[in-house]
């Protein structure tokens, strides 16, 4: 454990105050067993002479401890877990969305986004359906639409059934893939996966798993031949090559705000050092020429103030000429309560933690404990501080 000479002393001096505070007739336990409440509360007494805004924290901090120790070693967590399909040019193929738990994980409910590019493929609300065996009903309804993707939103719920889902099929919906649609891969991004219990509490750690659609064209078999002596040969049907294929090849195609991205393609439309305007969104970020032959390719930043979630970039001349999805990620945490990136959680930067919670202290301060990014310490992310102070830091990688 990092830091355990330093958090016996802490927990030293929290008892030393308990027991005076029990000496001058000021019970601090909000009830008679000590097991049934394990997060007790400190008096607001100047035991020792401590000045009131340093009980405050160590109130706040002995409530963290307690309730830390009190926390299971193993976090619940689910997947939801998009799947994959094939198809010609213009059918339609099911893809069927499962559910996987894990560590005695509960849900009753779940909602997660579905991005897709809408040249390659078409999805509406009406186009899903829930699997009948978890006893639920579903809602779906679009997020986002532009001119290059739709976000539709999927809500798996039943408030006269609260029994919990288990783990399998959650829903199918049927993709319409676009007549047009030059065979290829094309991603279908999940984000915004989150899990409910029976009894409406949210799950934590619930994570989701992009699918695709693969778009592949099958060669109908020739005719027998009539029998003759001399079989006339089946002429060798000519290829039609996509002048402006729709598809922007990304690499990587997810990443951190104010990351680079490469990207390349082809399309008619460019060649012979024409030029080409690259949008992230409705933001400008690139320009690109093309070859003789039509190809292009060069890397965009991803701006630094871009928010988590799905995007779309877009080849644009003058209309959108090609688009591709891209996914942005929060940036990772190390560990939750590590001010200073030493992968080591003290005393002192607890005591930061708790300063931060009672508005005395900018989050900014210790970035590690806000780890939602929202400008604010919660109670949850200061538990998570003290846990990483309890069982020790991953070291960083690399």
């Amino acid at each position: 454990m990092q830091g355990g000479p330093q958090l016996a002393r802490l927990n030293f001096v929290l008892d030393r105050i308990l027991q005076t505070d029990k000496r001058a007739g000021r019970s601090t336990h909000q009830g008679t067993d000590r097991h049934e409440k394990p997060c007790v509360m400190l008096s607001a007494s100047h035991a020792f002479g401590l000045p009131r805004w340093l009980l405050r924290r160590l109130t706040l901090l002995s409530i963290l401890l307690r309730c830390a120790w009190a926390q299971p070693s193993h976090a619940q967590s689910a997947v939801v877990d998009i799947g994959a399909g094939t198809g010609l040019p213009g059918s339609a193929v099911d893809v069927t969305t499962t559910l996987s738990t894990s560590e005695g994980a509960v849900l009753a409910a779940t909602i997660n986004d579905i991005t897709f590019y809408k040249r390659a493929m078409s999805l509406g609300p009406s186009d899903c359906r829930i699997n009948p065996a978890t006893a639920k009903s579903l809602s779906a309804f679009v997020v986002h639409d532009n001119r290059g993707a739709r976000t539709l939103r999927v809500s798996v719920q039943s408030i006269f059934s609260p029994p919990p889902i288990h783990d399998g099929p959650l829903y199918t919906c049927t993709v319409h893939i676009a007549p047009t649609t030059s065979p290829g891969r094309y991603p279908l991004i999940i984000s915004n996966a989150r899990g409910f219990g029976p009894t409406g509490a949210e799950l934590r750690h619930v994570s989701g798993t992009g699918g695709s659609v693969a778009v592949t064209i099958v060669l109908v078999p020739s005719a027998t031949p009539s029998p003759s002596a001399t079989p006339t040969p089946t002429p060798t049907p000519t290829q039609v090559v996509d002048p402006c294929p729709p598809d922007v090849i990304l690499d990587p195609p997810a990443g951190l705000p104010g990351s680079q991205v490469m990207f390349s393609g082809r399309c008619d439309f460019v060649q012979s050092g024409r030029h080409a305007s690259v949008y992230f969104d409705d933001a400008l970020v690139a320009t690109v020429m093309g070859d003789a032959d039509g190809n292009y390719s060069g890397v965009l930043t991803i701006p630094a103030d871009a928010p988590v979630g799905a995007h779309q970039i877009n080849i644009v001349n003058p209309h959108v000429l090609a688009a591709a999805p891209f996914e942005v990620i929060a940036v990772p945490v190390t560990c939750a309560g590590d001010c200073n990136g030493d992968d080591i959680i003290t005393i002192d930067e607890i005591l930061q933690v708790v300063t931060i919670a009672f508005g005395d202290a900018a989050p900014d301060s210790c970035p590690s404990v806000d780890a939602n990014g929202d400008g604010t310490a919660t109670i949850d992310e200061l538990l998570a501080a003290v846990r990483s102070a309890l069982s020790g830091c991953s070291p960083s990688p690399g």
